[in-house]
């Protein structure tokens, strides 16, 4: 057999292999609980925000150029309600963020296990704990590839106007955004696929066996949200397609691309562990033909 003929059946495994694991659908699950979570973690960051010199006024000028004008007044409404009627409203929107994210981290979860070929068996309000603490890990990994890599130019505009002194740091930060993102990301996915699926050879499971899939979803998030970037900076077919909902389709989109690479990233790291597997028990059988002779 070609190599070509090797390559076209590997590839077309893969394919049948992501669809029997239903890849899509955990992926979309995911996607649509943490754009679930986005409102109620946008709430939290404002209430925390009105401890700090910043102002209402600046919160606003910051936040409303994000979102469409369509939907101005409505966030200029809750701003203004978060700034002057906020007491208890910490806990209560900090639970429901962490609700909805953490179905998205148990989605994830489902899905390494479905690729894995391993059966849950944790309890649930421990997968729930773990889930959350898992969700902040997860938002962080989120905002610094959305933040570095889709807005960065963005940022870095906005930071030459209102910081200009830190500008040579800036600079510096948007030069070498990529090589840092791409390391913090593959040491972030390289825990997750080793620590989130409830494995039963975890001990076996070493990190190393994991960076193959690691640096795949580090680097494809990186990719797509390069793409995402470009496609904001050249078009806007998707104003005029979906109006006021172009942002949330835009994020609703590119969670879904991003949880659908995590679970690549896995597909990847379990065939790599099955070939490992084969090729230690094709060297065990051979050594015992050739005792046996």
């Amino acid at each position: 057999m070609s190599k070509k003929e090797k390559m076209k059946n590997w590839v077309l495994n893969m394919i049948r292999t992501v669809n029997t694991h239903h890849t899509g659908a955990y992926a979309a699950q995911a996607a649509y609980f943490f754009v679930l979570s986005l409102i109620p973690i946008f709430l939290l960051l404002i209430t925390m925000v009105q401890y700090t010199p910043v102002t209402m006024n600046d919160v606003m000028e910051l936040v409303l150029p994000v979102f469409p004008d369509t939907v101005a007044p409505l966030i200029r409404s809750v701003i203004v309600q978060v700034y002057t009627k906020s007491n208890g409203f910490i806990p209560f929107t900090l639970l429901v963020a962490l609700w909805s994210a953490g179905k998205g981290v148990l989605s994830v979860t489902y899905g390494l296990n479905c690729i894995y070929d391993n059966i849950e068996t944790r309890n649930y309000f421990y997968l729930r704990f773990r889930a959350c603490f898992y969700t902040v890990l997860f938002l962080i990994a989120i905002m610094l590839s959305l933040v570095l890599s889709v807005f960065g130019n963005s940022l870095s505009a906005v930071v030459y106007e209102h910081i200009p002194f830190m500008s040579k740091v800036m600079n510096f930060i948007i030069r070498i955004r990529t090589c840092l993102t791409l390391v913090v990301l593959t040491f972030f996915w390289d825990l997750v696929y080793k620590f989130l699926p409830n494995r039963s050879n975890r001990g076996k499971t070493t990190l190393r066996k994991q960076l193959p899939g690691a640096f795949f979803t580090a680097s494809g998030w990186l990719l797509l949200s390069f793409f995402f970037s470009v496609y904001l900076d050249i078009f806007t077919g998707f104003t005029s397609m979906y109006g006021s909902f172009t942002t949330i389709i835009l994020i609703m989109l590119w969670l879904y691309g991003c949880m659908y690479i995590i679970l690549l990233g896995g597909e990847i790291n379990a065939i790599l562990e099955g070939l490992g597997i084969t090729k230690r028990l094709t060297k065990g059988l051979t050594k015992e033909k050739r005792m046996l002779k």
